[in-house]
């Protein structure tokens, strides 16, 4: 007999998944879609984001590494390539990529050279990162003639090579001219050796794709806005027609009650102040439930009446308060973040960072099940 799981689930929902993606073609029609999935799909799972995707139609993946391209494609195995945005971190891993048909990301000569060590027989696909200033990878404007030059003279085997790719670095403030600047250089790059590519350039990103039109190129790559997140501070996810993808539930595994002046959890960090009823629900840090939150007294729902957590998150159990909830017994489901009542963005606001980190943080051992 197998044992129980947890009662920890983060519920993605399929439905609010596709609607996002349709709301990033509807920004920048024509266009094919990049979908990010890096980090276990910012949190969401991966392997069964990724499914839903391919469902819809997406034409390929962003990831951050060749482990996770060929992890992604070990479980399955018909899913579009995904393109490994740092590009290879070692020569072994060329021959692989063009071996499984993933696209590899050059942004440096260290990777230019291992192209010359390597061996591979399939075509190798490759975009070529340009720097047009975020200054993190890339190849200089200057240096693109020389690059193109070296790639069609040395490697190991047959390439493709795609287009250009870049990153905005200021994109979620879409009023800030250097965006303007950033977008001319990579379109003068492309009108003046584009075409030595395949012509697949690749720009904008979630906040690109809602708010700066100007930045649409052949490939756009969203990932916040996906997952149903905003990616532009102060605009919420509603107000840009985006739909929350995860829901994240726990239960009351037991309830205590505290008499006034009683402690609760490590640390001393609560006490009660009149009697007290504390549920203890199946979460905690180790499961990605910031230890903070429950300092914070971070929100919670608990069917239709809304609660909040207390005193220090443990590494697997937090605490509800239930003093003023009626009829909540062992076994009730508690919603600790996702939907439209309790969007992550709250939680990366009240915790001083950004959605994104929120997101990450759900670890592995939750299970992301399917929901409509």
């Amino acid at each position: 007999m197998m044992p129980v799981m947890r009662p920890n689930v983060l519920e993605i929902s399929a439905g609010n998944l596709l609607h996002n993606l349709q709301l990033a073609r509807t920004r920048m029609p024509g266009s094919r879609v990049m979908a990010a999935i890096k980090a276990n799909a910012y949190g969401h799972g991966s392997a069964l984001v990724a499914q839903i995707l391919a469902e819809g139609g997406v034409e390929g993946f962003a990831v951050a590494s060749l482990g996770e391209a060929m992890e992604l494609t070990r479980q399955h195995p018909q899913l579009p390539p995904c393109t490994v945005l740092a590009g290879p971190f070692a020569p072994e891993e060329i021959p692989l990529a063009a071996a499984a048909g993933h696209r590899l990301v050059l942004h440096c000569w260290e990777q230019i050279g291992w192209l010359a060590e390597a061996r591979w027989q399939q075509p190798l696909a490759l975009f070529l990162k340009l720097d047009s200033g975020m200054h993190r990878l890339g190849f200089a404007a200057e240096e693109l003639p020389r690059l193109l030059d070296q790639l069609t003279q040395k490697s190991g085997g047959p390439l493709r090579i795609l287009g250009f790719l870049s990153h905005l670095a200021r994109a979620d403030t879409p009023g800030d001219s250097y965006n303007a600047q950033q977008i001319s250089l990579f379109w003068q790059s492309v009108q003046q050796y584009g075409a030595l590519t395949e012509g697949q350039h690749s720009l904008p990103n979630s906040a690109a794709i809602l708010a700066l039109p100007q930045s649409q190129s052949p490939w756009i790559r969203p990932g916040l806005m996906l997952y149903g997140l905003s990616p532009l501070p102060g605009r919420s996810a509603t107000s840009l027609g985006l739909r929350a993808v995860a829901q994240w539930w726990s239960k009351i595994i037991a309830i205590r009650r505290l008499a006034p002046g009683e402690w609760l959890g490590y640390g001393a960090a609560w006490q009660a102040e009149r009697p007290s009823r504390i549920g203890i629900i199946a979460c905690g840090y180790g499961d990605g439930l910031t230890r903070q939150l429950g300092l914070l007294g971070a929100p919670v729902w608990i069917g239709q009446q809304q609660s909040r957590l207390l005193g220090r998150v443990s590494m697997d159990l937090a605490f509800v308060d239930l003093t003023e909830i009626s009829g909540v017994r062992v076994g009730d489901r508690v919603l600790l973040a996702g939907g439209s009542d309790l969007p992550l963005e709250d939680w990366a606001e009240a915790l001083g960072t950004i959605p994104y980190e929120v997101g990450t943080r759900i670890t592995q051992r939750v299970p992301r099940r399917r929901v409509p």
